[in-house]
């Protein structure tokens, strides 16, 4: 038999105040007893009943042990590519407080539930850059994530096939002897989007990228604030940024990927996050390890049944 946690001071105290109570408890009766010029023979026959379910309680709290089990663990892990739109229109409020704000704290939410997984982040407005690269560190996403702002890149318009492409080359292109599974993950309201090549579409579905879609953002729209001021066109007339819904349910279903929303009244991040979990992974890591089961309930059971005879069964202390 193994025991899970050490004999120590605690189990110690216990039966020094076991041993002190109990002899108070029988010099205290005996004394009684010779007053009344009797016996307490009887006190052999609870003393020996309590002791036994004293030591039942002790053993059950050292956390006994026996039998061994062995069990294989496996690690399995992912690369992922967060693809975020940085273009003007992310600024839109018709997602509170701001459609990229959203963004930003649902990504947090989303890396602190991925810790197994190497996270990468692009940024995209009409062109595509390597924000971070492919890293375990959870710092430094959430540090990076943070400074996301739309004026971040130099150049303004919405190039979302531009950006997958650029996701799915890194992907592919990652020096990787495990064979990780490749997903990207995308974030944008799909505004001005261009029409995706097939062969792009081919090579996600192929080599089995796993693309999801987030459309940010809502089919009504909402005018963009610049410099506290609505953004109007050349022409004078007032900038409504809607939500692109069906440019991106098309890239999500000609990827054979999955489509998802959020905004004020829907976010779908949760379950964005549990089909990612899902989701298979490459093996990365395999062992084997023994298990050992803590058996204290056994012995916890036995003096709970000690504890219930001792109430129900009266035996007189004293014999007159």
């Amino acid at each position: 038999m193994n025991w899970n946690y050490p004999f120590g001071s605690t189990e110690y105290f216990f039966i020094f105040a076991f041993i002190f109570v109990y002899t108070t408890y029988i010099i205290r009766t005996v004394r009684i007893a010779r007053q009344l010029q009797t016996t307490a023979r009887t006190l052999i026959i609870k003393l020996f009943l309590r002791t036994i379910t004293f030591s039942l309680l002790i053993i059950s709290l050292l956390g006994p042990s026996f039998g061994e089990a062995e069990r294989d663990i496996q690690a399995k892990g992912k690369d992922i590519f967060v693809v975020v739109d940085l273009s003007k229109s992310m600024d839109a409020a018709d997602v509170t407080p701001s459609r990229l704000e959203k963004v930003k704290f649902e990504l947090n939410r989303f890396i602190q539930e991925e810790k197994s997984n190497r996270i990468g982040i692009i940024i995209f407005s009409n062109d595509a850059f390597i924000h971070v690269p492919l890293t375990y560190d959870n710092a430094a996403l959430e540090l990076f994530i943070q400074s996301l702002q739309t004026d971040l890149l130099p150049t303004s318009g919405t190039n979302i096939c531009g950006a997958i492409e650029l996701a799915y080359d890194k992907l592919m292109n990652h020096a990787d002897p495990t064979g990780r599974a490749k997903l990207m993950v995308l974030f944008t309201d799909g505004e001005n989007a261009n029409t995706c090549n097939n062969a792009l579409y081919n090579n996600l579905r192929r080599f089995g990228v796993g693309v999801y879609t987030v459309a940010v953002g809502t089919k009504i729209g909402i005018s963009i604030q610049e410099n506290g001021k609505p953004l109007v066109d050349n022409n004078d007339k007032l900038v409504i940024s809607k939500l692109d819904e069906g440019f991106l349910k098309t890239v999500a279903g000609a990827s054979r990927g999955t489509y998802y929303e959020l905004n004020n009244s829907k976010n779908d991040v949760h379950q964005l996050i549990s089909d990612i979990n899902q989701a298979q992974g490459t093996l990365v890591d395999s062992r084997t390890i023994t298990v050992v089961s803590n058996k204290y309930y056994y012995f916890l059971g036995a003096a709970f049944i000690l504890i219930l005879l001792d109430v129900l069964i009266t035996i007189g202390t004293f014999r007159l």
